[in-house]
């Protein structure tokens, strides 16, 4: 099969939008996730009032910061809108806290959307909010596996130890399906030949 593309055409940039997350531990044990969104075009726009929007300046900018407990449940949120096309824009993050002590894990997308959705809060801080919630497993779950090496590396007892039953990553990707040879070599258990 052929991984050719027909997009290699000759273009002119009119969009661009800049999504990025960060994942911190904190000295007191709790994870905050950073993260932010921009968009830009590459020429002028006319604002609703009546200024121009130059060229490369932000059009959307918002910043989410979430800290959250070792199983991903909010301690605390805040979502900050910098730059958008409307001023009433900068009071669309008025239910944010709404989310304190909600739970990033499955149907996050949902709960999300029936906190803060529609003219509840921002389409891009809630587009946000769901990509920063894959930074979240990466950097609780990674820290997770971390400590529990070091354990067993120092000979302690595993902090985390696995739960009894089907790992919670079988069949979520294709590196984690259950006929692969990562499910064959880490939950050979739970291995199934084709």
């Amino acid at each position: 099969m052929s991984t050719e593309s027909r997009n290699d055409a000759e273009k002119i940039l009119l969009h661009k939008r800049e999504v990025s997350s960060e994942g911190y531990i904190r000295t007191d044990g709790l994870f905050n996730i950073e993260g932010a969104i921009t968009d830009k075009k590459s020429y002028d726009i006319p604002k609703s009032d009546g200024t121009i929007l130059k060229e490369g300046e932000p059009l959307h900018q918002m910043v989410v910061k979430i800290t959250l407990d070792i199983n991903m449940t909010i301690i605390d949120v805040s979502a900050e809108t910098l730059s958008a096309p409307y001023d009433i824009c900068t009071g669309a993050n008025f239910k944010i806290k709404d989310l304190i002590g909600e739970q990033i894990g499955p149907g996050w997308k949902n709960r999300v959307n029936k906190i803060i959705g529609n003219n509840e809060g921002c389409t891009h801080v809630r587009e946000l909010l769901v990509s920063m919630a894959t930074v979240a497993f990466q950097t609780i779950y990674g820290e997770k596996s971390r400590q529990s090496r070091e354990a067993l590396r120092n000979n302690k007892p595993n902090p985390f130890p696995e739960k009894n039953g089907k790992p919670a990553l079988l069949n979520t990707c294709f590196a984690f399906d259950e006929r692969s040879e990562v499910t064959e070599k880490q939950w050979p258990n739970y291995f199934k030949k084709d």
